[in-house]
């Protein structure tokens, strides 16, 4: 695992190598997962039964311990960033 809370867990259908990362808070010993991504920049969110692949930027909060967490993936390279539960805004 990297320190920004990413993890390539399996690969893609048809033969084709694809990397899929974690995007996950670390606020407890088992990290909660905010959703996944893969290195084409889609980010691909699990919510009850419904299923949402988005592309370019997502923010959310985490449940358990309500930081905010964003992830751009419009350049090159992943940024992921995270602000602490109470902080306020920039």
């Amino acid at each position: 695992m990297t320190e920004r809370g990413e993890r390539a867990v399996s690969s893609g259908a048809e033969g084709s190598p694809r990397a899929l990362f974690r995007w996950e808070c670390r606020c407890q010993p088992t990290p909660v997962l905010l959703a996944t991504y893969d290195d084409r920049g889609r980010i691909n969110i699990k919510m009850r039964d419904r299923y949402w692949h988005i592309e370019g930027v997502v923010q959310t909060v985490c449940p358990r311990c309500g930081s905010e967490h964003a992830l751009d993936l419009r350049g090159s390279s992943p940024v992921i960033s995270s602000r602490p539960a109470g902080s306020p805004a920039r």
